[in-house]
């Protein structure tokens, strides 16, 4: 229990950003990143407690995983003609931010293996200059939260697996500030997941599902205008998330796989704040921000060549579209489709050592923003370009 402490509180002051589809960080693990992600129907290694806790089932002895991914990101942001500021430029702060992970697998040496993940599979930070045209309203977001999730799985026989497992969501610090108003809030959540994994020499299916988690949450905010501040109270909800995944073997030195992700953003449908005491001397009891964002589904592919007895190459692409409706955009989130390609290489130091190693570039559609109404979120019209570097690397050790 001290070690797993010890490691929560690493989690808790590392910094995470990013913006895939949403607020959602994929990257969850070094060897996967380096196939995009297209891991569910693979999961043999410990950081299937993410990917596919089923894959469990089917390892052997006690191995541990731990590593982290660097996320550098980059948004311009130029106004256009349906911007009453226009013309204004910004830029947002490019500074490299670091997402931590660990996992760790248990056999029994019977047909229950267990398992743990502790990640931060939704994040973000985003912080523009003060001089934003937009700032009034959104001129820094940051998103942070750790996962901790616990997974039993159960081989039912030598081709078929199961598993179930508890979340645990700490949303330990959220900020949404604008210059006009700056509001902080945390809160924790319970959620569940279920998978399964089917295996077979050539091909392996498998799927795994993890509920929403309904965070209730109290924090701070300030109307600046007023000097007034007031505590606030808001729920939260993170998605539910479904993968499906299939990985083929057309020889023993490849494996070639697919994914199908779902993710359930329409539950991130506004964020409803109460305030106590009102702010601006009673006149803000409450503030509603309407979200409206729209289920989505990404797809990934991959491959991985053994091309010796202790090494690996590996490629990986990835389509993911943006939840956002226009009407509803947020510099906070600038988000838009992305589109990634993926590298990844793995080597065997030793018998029980592993170390892993990717790279990622996402680029993401410019956003040709027009439709944010007036009169009050007409100014974060304009065109906002993006793109994200990512590195990552892992150590695996096998006891």
């Amino acid at each position: 229990m001290k070690r797993l402490s010890v490691l929560c509180t690493l989690f808790c002051i590392g910094g995470q950003g990013a913006y895939a589809g949403g607020f959602q960080i994929p990257e969850m693990g070094v060897r996967a990143m380096g196939m995009g992600n297209a891991f569910t129907a693979i999961a043999d290694d410990p950081t299937a407690n993410w990917y596919n806790p089923a894959g469990l089932g089917f390892q052997k002895g006690t191995a541990v995983t731990a590593g982290a991914v660097a996320v550098m990101p980059k948004v311009d942001f130029t106004s256009n003609t349906s911007n009453p500021l226009h013309p204004a430029v910004a830029s947002a702060d490019r500074k490299a931010i670091f997402i931590p992970h660990a996992y760790m697998a248990i056999n029994t040496d019977s047909n229950l293996t267990a398992g743990i993940g502790i990640n931060s599979p939704f994040g973000l930070e985003v912080k523009w200059p003060t001089t934003a045209v937009f700032a009034g309203g959104a001129q820094y977001g940051r998103l942070q939260a750790v996962n901790i999730n616990g997974n039993v799985a159960f081989k039912l026989n030598d081709g078929f697996a199961v598993a179930v497992g508890v979340d645990f969501v700490d949303m330990y610090r959220v900020d949404f500030n604008g210059t006009a108003l700056q509001q902080n809030f945390k809160g924790t959540g319970w959620g569940y997941n279920v998978a399964g994994l089917y295996k077979t020499e050539m091909l392996n299916v498998g799927v795994s599902y993890r509920s929403s988690v309904k965070i209730s949450s109290k924090g701070q905010s300030t109307h600046t205008a007023t000097a007034t501040t007031g505590s606030n109270a808001i729920t939260v909800t993170m998605p539910d998330m479904l993968n499906i995944g299939v990985a083929f073997h057309p020889a023993s030195s490849w494996t070639i796989s697919a994914d199908a992700d779902w993710v359930n953003w329409k539950k991130f449908d506004k964020l409803a704040f109460t305030y106590n005491p009102a702010l601006a001397f009673g006149a803000i009891p409450n503030l509603t921000v309407p979200e409206n964002w729209k289920a989505t589904w990404a797809f990934r592919a991959g491959a991985e060549w053994a091309y010796s007895d202790t090494m690996r190459a590996r490629i990986g692409y990835t389509y993911d579209p943006t939840p956002i409706r226009a009407v509803d955009f947020s510099p906070l989130l600038p988000g838009n489709d992305r589109q990634a390609v993926h590298v990844g290489y793995g080597v065997d130091l030793s018998g029980q050592v592993t170390l892993d190693l990717a790279y990622m570039f996402v680029w993401l559609a410019d956003r040709n923003q027009t439709l944010s109404p007036a009169p009050s979120n007409w100014v974060r019209n304009g065109t906002y370009k993006s793109n994200i570097h990512l590195a990552g690397a892992s150590f695996t050790y096998r006891f």
